[in-house]
């Protein structure tokens, strides 16, 4: 994140809860805080005990919550925080680094942030880690967390029985689709593509489902939490397909497709040139791909675009596929604080797809959707349970439509 991005502003003191096992660390963030009118530590906490005490005679606006500590592990913490506390929880720890499945554990269980503290090294410089330190409590002070029952442990979805499995293999090299079918148990044979010949890496898949309404999802910094929240509650057979731009690294991208994957139902796919888009599936891309949509055939597939002057990555997402699916298409803005999609979510609503933005109290960064708002009509702003009823209804409402 870039210094001059981090303009922040507060009406009041942000009251901070600071709980870990290090004295050291906790001396580092309160001597890295102090003098600074727009936060005030409340409390110190050595340990999960001591820190729930606190809780009981407190109340913060944000809690910095230390991962590995003893009496109570920071998971547990956080459990017992989600289900009777509604204040933000910044996890923090010194073995996960941010992008890491641990870190999306915490995510998915109801932190609203993670902070490797492998970020917050002093060779950063002190006056950028303080802007970017205070940015973050302040992002994490605006949303509304909820209380809620949380179970730590992964839900898996069931594999399909692989006697049934096709394989649909995309060339590296050129991008061709090939088409492998089911081999008999034990039988090992060297796949080639049949365009080009190159050696081939598998994406497997029950079957082919055509694309019947598209939904693409912009998401910065802090919708990976969105998306935890939506995606794996949207059932196997949703007739609408994802297209998620992430204004992310392509290494956290690699590993939060892995993880996304791991607990939904639906099918999480890492987007790729020369891919096919089919129904029903999830697929990310990051905003650095700049790629975009075109139509061949009956097949819709991922072309890298040309960057044009004024459009941002997600402009050319949205504009490449509502020229082709029209009202078949819609646009969904989560949390982010880089500025894009607002030309693109005009186009969308000049070919009459849909238009929504997450609400502000559900985005650890508004940025991006005020920016949409500013610039852009739209049909609707949305909580996380309208998303996931808009993703699993999309595609059938507009088939009802053409009836």
């Amino acid at each position: 994140m870039e210094a001059n991005t981090l303009n922040y502003s507060v009406n009041k003191s942000i009251r901070l809860l600071l709980v870990d096992d290090s004295e050291l660390f906790r001396k580092f963030i309160t001597e890295l805080l102090a003098d600074n009118s727009a936060l005030s530590i409340i409390g110190e906490a050595a340990d999960g005990g001591e820190a729930l005490e606190i809780l009981g005679k407190s109340n913060p606006d944000v809690i910095l919550l230390d991962m590995e500590m003893p009496v109570i592990d920071g998971m547990d913490v956080l459990r017992q925080i989600r289900e009777h506390n509604s204040a933000p929880v910044i996890m923090v720890s010194s073995l996960s680094r941010e992008g890491s499945a641990r870190c999306f554990d915490t995510l998915k269980n109801g932190a609203v942030d993670f902070i490797g503290k492998d970020s917050l090294h002093p060779k950063k410089g002190i006056d950028l880690l303080k802007k970017e330190l205070l940015y973050r409590i302040l992002c994490a002070s605006r949303v509304q967390s909820k209380k809620q029952p949380t179970d730590f442990q992964r839900q898996y979805p069931a594999a399909p029985d692989e006697a049934q499995k096709r394989r649909i293999i995309f060339c590296e090299d050129c991008g061709t689709r090939n088409i492998i079918e089911p081999q008999s148990e034990g039988v090992t044979e060297e796949l080639r593509c049949h365009q080009c010949g190159d050696l081939l890496e598998a994406i497997v898949i029950t079957k082919y489902r055509r694309v019947s309404a598209v939904a693409v999802i912009g998401a910065g910094r802090g919708a990976a939490n969105n998306l935890l929240n939506i995606i794996p509650k949207v059932p196997e057979n949703c007739g609408t397909t994802m297209i998620i731009v992430m204004q992310e690294s392509a290494d956290f991208i690699e590993s939060f497709t892995r993880y996304l994957n791991a607990v939904s139902s639906v099918k999480v796919i890492r987007l790729a040139e020369g891919m096919n888009i089919e129904g029903g599936n999830c697929y990310i891309a990051s905003s650095h791909d700049h790629f975009s949509m075109v139509s061949h055939s009956t097949n819709y597939t991922i072309r890298k675009g040309t960057p044009i002057s004024g459009h941002g990555p997600l402009d050319l997402m949205f504009e490449s596929i509502s020229s082709i699916l029209k009202n078949r298409m819609f646009a969904l803005v989560l949390s982010g604080h880089q500025l894009d999609g607002d030309k693109g979510m005009q186009q969308v609503r000049s070919n009459h797809g849909y238009g929504a933005v997450l609400n502000a109290a559900s985005c650890l960064c508004k940025e991006l959707g005020e920016n949409i708002l500013r610039k852009s009509a739209i049909d609707r702003i949305v909580d996380e349970q309208d998303c996931i009823e808009l993703l699993m209804t999309y595609a059938s409402d507009q088939d009802s439509r053409l009836q």
